[in-house]
């Protein structure tokens, strides 16, 4: 019985997966609630639901793979913290990643000459390649380390994040069965071309 208060189960996966699903899910809905529009004016608006189709699969993968690194990922967590601890740490990881994977690109799309000219200013971010990824790395690191802290400091903390996961999962199933209408729209498509 000890060992099921720790130990993951299917259910626990997919939770886990599900909650690794939802940040890249959401953010791929805004960007196609962003450029939908502008492929249906171009286009047609069945190139626009296979455009959103494609975007969901790409997602979808990119879920897949961050689910697998996090499944590899909770191999370093130590088996003597209870499940739930180690469902919210890993779901943590998960969200900083795909946070930071987020942020990448929203700073792409919005702040892209500014970006250059900081860039341009900032010479000593160009001048080692290993200067800008430790930074971004120092910064990951603490955008992991001072939640995991207080999470594992307070544990009324730890059992809100963790019913607000199991309240996202319910959501992120819904993210999935979109992506299983986009793979049967991709099928479509393909069978008509």
């Amino acid at each position: 019985m000890e060992n099921s208060k720790r130990t993951f189960n299917r259910g626990d996966w997919f939770r886990l997966f599900l909650v690794c699903a939802f940040p890249l899910h959401l953010w791929t809905i805004l960007m196609v609630f962003r450029d939908v529009n502008w492929v249906a004016e171009r286009t047609t608006s069945w190139d626009a639901l296979g455009f959103s189709s494609y975007a969901l699969l790409y997602t979808l993968v990119e879920s897949l793979l961050l689910f697998v690194f996090i499944a590899l990922l909770s191999l370093l967590v130590p088996k003597r913290w209870d499940k739930t601890l180690r469902f919210v740490i890993l779901s943590l990881i998960a969200f900083a990643l795909a946070g930071w994977s987020i942020m990448e690109q929203l700073i792409l799309i919005v702040l892209w000459d500014q970006l250059q000219l900081l860039g341009r200013s900032l010479t000593f971010l160009g001048s080692a390649p290993w200067t800008a990824q430790a930074l971004f790395a120092g910064l990951v690191l603490i955008t992991v380390a001072i939640p995991f802290l207080l999470l594992k400091k307070f544990n009324k903390l730890q059992e809100v994040v963790f019913s607000i996961l199991e309240r996202l999962t319910l959501l992120s199933a819904l993210y999935i069965v979109m992506d299983m209408f986009g793979i049967v729209i991709i099928i479509i498509r393909n069978i008509q071309s």
